[in-house]
């Protein structure tokens, strides 16, 4: 379950119906509320269709007297979009399970923060694992600031003439921190963007050590100069780069000088929206597909430029470095 998801994602708040004065808590209002969001703001649709799914919802919940009776008919939804392919993202949670999740999120524990060092002469190497975090966590800037500080040390102690960013352990959680983390390398303008239903894509821009877009500003805590001229960058990605880490994988397709290494994604290539009904129970389930900064999108694993078994050994580091040394600003 992904802990931090509605970091990437624009929370909707339940308000019980379509704007009427019914009641938000009579079970079919809420029911059909649910209902209307996921048929509305899923990226997946039911085997079946969604009419043959919220016909059985409802005739699921045809008894209900409150709203906690009709948890197993959201469940039950929840449950086909899995099957259609949102393993990742889609689950319900009830009020007391909700809370249960707020709470890890906000918790005070550090999650592990990115690492950065020499891959070999002239090769910087980032290293960047999930990030578990609540937006205004200490959490999020710690794993910021780590990472910048440590760029900008290498940038002073050793001349740096490409970059790999290293994403194959990076399962997911909140993506601002990680891309705050490689900004410098980024480039400046969109990095990536959540397409949902058609809709065109909500970006994200990145400039002077600002993330902005999706409903959030986020601000590096250390200020680093943009890379110029922009360096060359390698990305290693494996199946256990997910959500978030595929978000980052994504960000830097698209870019000039950039080659990716290692194995497919795990191909949860899509954010999700996060809905807390009235009673305080969440819906949660992939609304926004992953779109790259040329408008690419993406609903299935991101094969690499490169394909190299994206173990932990240093053969795909060495074949990243390998292309580096071989590009304009190393040669």
């Amino acid at each position: 379950m992904r802990l931090a998801a509605c970091l990437l994602a624009v929370l909707a708040v339940g308000c019980g119906g379509d704007g009427s004065h019914a009641n938000p808590l009579d079970p079919n209002v809420y029911l059909d509320h649910a209902l209307s969001l996921m048929r509305s703001r899923a990226v997946y649709t039911p085997a079946g269709g969604w009419a043959e799914v919220t016909a059985r919802a409802r005739k699921m919940a045809a008894w209900a007297k409150t709203p906690v009776d009709t948890y197993p008919a959201i469940g039950y939804v929840i449950g086909r979009l899995q099957d259609a392919g949102d393993h990742f993202h889609a689950v319900f949670l009830d009020p007391e399970a909700s809370k249960d999740e707020q709470k890890i999120q906000s918790s005070p524990e550090q999650t592990a923060p990115p690492t950065v060092s020499l891959a070999a002469p002239r090769i910087g190497l980032v290293t960047l694992p999930s990030s578990l975090s609540s937006p205004a966590s200490a959490n999020r800037r710690r794993y910021a600031r780590s990472a910048l500080s440590a760029i900008a040390a290498l940038r002073r102690r050793a001349d740096v003439c490409g970059r790999i960013v290293d994403v194959r352990r990076d399962r997911g959680g909140d993506m601002f921190p990680m891309l705050l983390a490689v900004g410098p390398i980024l480039g400046s303008g969109r990095v990536v963007g959540f397409a949902g239903n058609g809709k065109r894509p909500i970006w994200v821009s990145y400039g002077q050590n600002t993330l902005s877009g999706a409903g959030t500003t986020a601000r590096a805590p250390i200020g680093i100069a943009d890379f110029e001229p922009a360096p060359a960058v390698a990305v290693l990605t494996s199946p256990n780069t997910l959500s978030a880490g595929e978000d980052v994988a994504v960000a830097f397709r698209g870019r000039p000088q950039t080659r990716s290494f290692g194995g497919p994604t795990g191909g949860t290539t899509n954010s999700p929206g996060i809905y807390r009904l009235v009673d305080g129970a969440t819906i949660r389930f992939a609304s926004y597909w992953d779109t790259d900064r040329t408008g690419r999108i993406y609903r299935k694993p991101i094969t690499p430029d490169v394909a190299v078994n994206p173990d932990w050994s240093d053969r795909p580091v060495r074949l990243a470095a390998s292309w580096l040394r071989s590009t304009r600003g190393c040669r």
